[in-house]
């Protein structure tokens, strides 16, 4: 399905670069200079530099995790995490978050799922063999992560949906408070199963002792360790970029929102 219609935007979207590594980097560097954030390379993935951002917020609180362009070809999460801090980042720089922009830029420079060497960087979080997961590992060892925010697409998605780790209990109201904002942009995907899970309504609550079969994802790996809120987003790649870009920016607003409230 393929949806062109065009929602206004904030006119420097126009001529975003997507695939442009260095050019989001730039951005996200002078946005991390205007706003006074700490702006790390933690890695390098084919001698392009992975940077890691982050607040100086007190240590002893719940740390807001946020990462983006694990795989290359999903174009509207990395616009749209870039989108939700320019806006942002003024309101929430004092809270405790970490933000990995694109976690695998060869990847998005070659409109790749996989990175150089082959590897779906999504499916490897069950050990530290791979350099660029084992680094990350590392540093959020010792964070007290709250809540975890991974940004996602999908080419075969009719709408926007989301993954929420689910065990047991009655659900929060979260994800549907955040799909019923974003669905304004892009209509919710209203399958009733995606990726063989079922899915309702656009949320799909997967238990976390049932990880897909070809590995360990990041967001699993994540709640695992922390016991945190995680939420996975899901906008479909074949519709507008600029419709993407914001409802993954909703997506990021909502949750958060409701995170601080109801922390």
């Amino acid at each position: 399905m393929r949806d062109k219609a065009k929602k206004d935007v904030n006119p420097s979207a126009l001529s975003i670069r997507p695939h442009d590594y260095r050019n989001l980097i730039s951005r996200w560097k002078s946005l991390s200079r205007k706003y006074k954030l700490d702006v790390e390379i933690i890695t390098k993935q084919d001698s392009f530099p992975i940077i890691q951002i982050s607040s100086d917020a007190a240590s002893d609180e719940k740390v807001i995790y946020l990462s983006a362009g694990i795989h290359g070809d999903e174009v509207g999460a990395t616009e749209g995490l870039f989108e939700w801090a320019r806006v942002h980042l003024s309101q929430f720089r004092s809270l405790p978050f970490v933000i990995f922009p694109c976690l695998n830029p060869w990847g998005l420079i070659n409109n790749s799922r996989w990175d150089q060497e082959g590897v779906d960087l999504n499916r490897g979080w069950d050990s530290a063999q791979h350099p660029v997961v084992g680094e990350i590992m590392k540093r959020i060892k010792n964070m007290k992560i709250g809540l975890a925010l991974t940004l996602h697409e999908d080419y075969d998605a009719n709408g926007i949906y989301l993954f929420e780790p689910f065990s047991g209990g009655p659900p929060s109201s979260m994800a549907e408070n955040i799909l019923s904002h974003a669905s304004k942009v892009i209509p919710r995907d209203l399958r009733s199963k995606i990726e063989g899970r079922t899915c309702r309504q656009g949320i799909i609550r997967p238990r976390p002792n049932k990880p897909p079969p070809d590995g360990i994802p990041e967001a699993l790996h994540l709640y695992h360790t922390n016991k945190c809120t995680s939420f996975t987003f899901e906008t479909p790649s074949e519709f507008d970029l600029q419709r993407r870009i914001q409802a993954q920016k909703v997506m990021i607003e909502k949750a958060i929102s409701y995170y601080l409230d109801t922390r």
